[in-house]
């Protein structure tokens, strides 16, 4: 398709770049307006979302046409007609199985009617539900003697209503044809428009995908083309795997449902295959239904368990397994995003909106994860959590639920090592909390809180009991952030074998120190001076035999050189890991290693600073 003339020269503004420039208020005058606009416009707007739909479903199967050297137009044409005869298939299948089952309908009213009649025998209260009964077709008789006795106000000689009948004239063929015909117009309307557009787009895929591009933002084509991808991949494989899981799905009901004995089986397979592709409701209709004709049915109460029994096992199976391993992180929704986005397009759409609630909302994430205007999008309906985990931690401290907090910490034990939860949720829960200190964010109470809380978040997960004589002296250099980097580290050398003991407070140093080695953690930021001030302070203190490891781990990276003036017996590390290790070489070795020697005999002396 040939541009047009000078169009390439010509000062575009992406429409990202005018949204930007939105303030908030027109923000959501802007989403208010799109909203109205979705729902006057569902005329012409549900047809090619449908068509939308089919084209993103189909252009894997066209590309694989034409890699086999089948040209564009044949290869459309071949996909559309096979959908064509596959959708003319199933519904011929579905309309005789109905049809079979309304003749054999009448067959099952008396048991229907017993049924019904043993329910009432053992219910509770069986004589109020005869008289409610009782009631409504006294009512309804009334009802209907009122309206035959007063048509077009005639009486008869003796002042007695005269009941009229009126008799409507015979249709003529044309007439018949039109009652017949005229309510199938709009549906194969619909279908034949959908199918007009699903070719279009099938046919001009490039074309679209390079204005939806140039829509999306032309001055920043990466950004453009990764969503573009993004989307086109996530609704494939979404629609790909709904497929196979829905009609694997109806195929072992129907399946069941036939071992059962429920009659047409087939038809509540293909129906099942159908209708859980609509989310939430589509799942419980297609149960609902042959569980009622199989109440009808059965004069015992066998089938109809059995049907429901077969229905709980198959969604168990499918929600559980099947699922997470076809779906996977496919769409990229949240829980809550399904449920807002079936009732918002419900509301707007009808019934084509929950067929559609799912694909449109996986656009609107994929929109707002690549277009930062639109971010709050992927933020309110994305499976990605809002908050990182340090964030969420922290976040429930000073909110003051220091007990969610610890269970947010245990959980995270249960998925990964000690480690990874002390370096991705309580350190940087950590150093959020003197960032806001820094900043004056948090009073003196509030303060002492958020303290006292992640301290004992971090004490909560200290479970081992200690059976040797502690090696390594744990202290906090400064305050209770301080004493809960202490204790993680102690937690993880416990981990190693290496017994510890802690201080009573944060800054606080025993009198006696009885320990080979001591480790002092620092959590916060420092520099080179602060650092050797430090070391000094803390040697004056423990003596000059005791082995000094100081522990980073703060925000801040280590200043290259090594304080001036360190002294023997004294190593600085950075990290988790490099403190582990410090420490380790000067205590004593765990029993059934080869004796109980410091490994420090056989060593040579670190000093300095050790990296992770």
């Amino acid at each position: 398709m040939l541009s047009e003339p000078g169009r390439s020269h010509r000062s575009l503004t992406p429409l990202t770049d005018k949204i930007g420039a939105l303030s908030s208020t027109n923000g959501i005058l802007v989403i208010l307006a799109a909203t109205a606009a979705l729902y006057l416009g569902r005329d012409v707007l549900i047809p090619f979302s449908l068509a939308l739909l089919i084209s993103f479903a189909m252009a894997p199967v066209v590309l694989q046409l034409r890699k086999l050297g089948l040209p564009r137009t044949p290869a459309v044409l071949v996909v559309i007609v096979a959908l064509s005869i596959a959708a003319a298939v199933f519904i011929v299948l579905v309309a005789s199985q109905a049809i079979d089952l309304a003749g054999n309908l009448p067959r099952y009213q008396s048991n229907l009617e017993a049924k019904i009649q043993s329910i009432k025998e053992v219910a509770p209260g069986g004589g109020l539900i005869d008289r409610l009964m009782a009631m409504v077709a006294r009512l309804s008789e009334e009802a209907t003697e009122r309206a035959a006795a007063a048509p077009m106000g005639m009486e008869g000689a003796q002042g007695k209503p005269v009941p009229v009948q009126l008799v409507p004239p015979a249709l003529t063929p044309i007439q018949l044809a039109w009652e017949v015909g005229a309510p199938l117009i709009e549906p194969f309307a619909i279908i034949g428009v959908v199918l007009v557009f699903s070719v279009f787009m099938l046919l001009e895929r490039e074309d679209l995908r390079n204005r939806l591009i140039w829509l999306l933002g032309s001055r920043d084509l990466t950004r453009a083309t990764a969503a573009m991808d993004d989307a086109a991949q996530r609704l494939s494989r979404f629609l790909l795997a709904q497929t196979v899981l829905n009609f694997g799905y109806g195929a072992a009901f129907g399946i069941g449902l036939w071992v059962i004995g429920v009659p047409n089986p087939v038809l509540w397979g293909l129906l099942a295959a159908v209708l859980r592709f609509i989310p939430l409701v589509g799942t419980i209709a297609a149960a609902l239904l042959p569980t009622i004709l199989a109440f009808a049915v059965d004069p015992g109460w066998l089938m109809p368990l059995g049907t429901i029994a077969l229905f709980v096992v198959l969604d168990l199976v499918t929600v559980n397994v099947g699922e997470p391993l076809l779906y996977g992180g496919s769409t990229g929704l949240s829980p809550f995003a399904v449920l807002f986005a079936t009732i918002f397009w419900l509301t707007l759409w009808g019934i084509p909106g929950l067929l559609l609630a799912v694909p449109l909302t996986v656009c609107l994430v994929v929109l707002g994860r690549h277009v930062p205007q639109f971010g709050f999008l992927d933020v309110l309906l994305g499976s990605t959590p809002a908050l990182t985990p340090g964030a969420h931690f922290y976040q429930r401290i000073l909110a003051g639920d220091p007990l969610e907090a610890s269970e947010l910490a245990e959980r995270g034990l249960q998925g990964q090592s000690r480690q990874a939860l002390f370096e991705s949720v309580i350190l940087p829960a950590i150093h959020m909390a003197q960032a806001d200190r820094q900043r004056g964010a948090l009073d003196g109470p509030q303060r002492a809180a958020v303290w006292a809380g992640i301290l004992a978040a971090v004490a909560d997960l200290d479970e081992d009991g200690q059976d040797t004589p502690p090696a390594v002296l744990c202290l906090g250099a400064r305050d209770e952030l301080d004493q809960a980097a202490a204790l993680m580290t102690g937690q993880l050398l416990a981990e190693k074998g290496v017994a510890c003991r802690y201080g009573d407070r944060g800054g606080a140093v025993p009198e006696a120190v009885d320990v080979p080695v001591v480790m002092v953690a620092h959590a916060g930021s420092m520099t080179e001076h602060q650092l050797g001030r430090q070391i000094r302070r803390l040697r004056r203190r423990i003596g000059p035999d005791a082995m000094l490891v100081v522990g980073l781990l703060g925000p801040r990276e280590l200043p290259e050189e090594t304080p001036d003036g360190l002294e023997a017996h004294t190593v600085v590390a950075r990290g988790f890991s490099a403190i582990a290790a410090a420490v380790m070489q000067w205590t004593p070795k765990p029993a059934g290693n080869g004796g109980g020697e410091p490994e420090s005999e056989a060593m040579p002396e670190p000093s300095g600073i050790a990296a992770a």
